[in-house]
């Protein structure tokens, strides 16, 4: 769901301080009352009409240097198990986690090794 514009965010703080209830507010511009309720609470609690930014995710398990590493350490030792690789990257992640970013890295599984996949599809 998208974010209520910033100009009716503005028309509905305007509304609210001409002394109009939530609810005439909500009705006169076709919103809900909930809606009319955070975005004036909002403007209450943090004096900012602007939406509150969205969560984005959980964060990944590698990233910066963590990920360069891993990515070393499995062109280095590509016939290493997930469980070694997670092991010597001394991160606290569970194997699916290792497992999904060897994925992002472009690395798949073959037999007893890791290997980089072509742009073919073919390995």
């Amino acid at each position: 769901m998208r974010p209520t514009s910033a100009d009716l965010r503005k028309r509905v703080v305007a509304a609210r301080s001409d002394g109009q209830s939530m609810g005439q507010i909500a009705e006169r511009f076709r919103i809900p009352k909930g809606t009319v309720q955070n975005i004036l609470e909002r403007h209450r609690d943090a004096g900012t009409i602007a939406p509150k930014p969205q969560n984005a995710g959980r964060k990944p398990a590698f990233a910066g240097d963590a990920l360069r590493r891993l990515e070393e350490d499995v062109l280095r030792h590509p016939d290493a198990t997930l469980e070694e690789l997670r092991d010597r990257s001394g991160k606290k992640v569970s194997l699916v986690a290792v497992h999904h970013t060897l994925k992002k890295l472009g690395f798949s599984r073959k037999k007893n090794s890791y290997v980089r996949e072509n742009n073919t599809g073919q390995i």
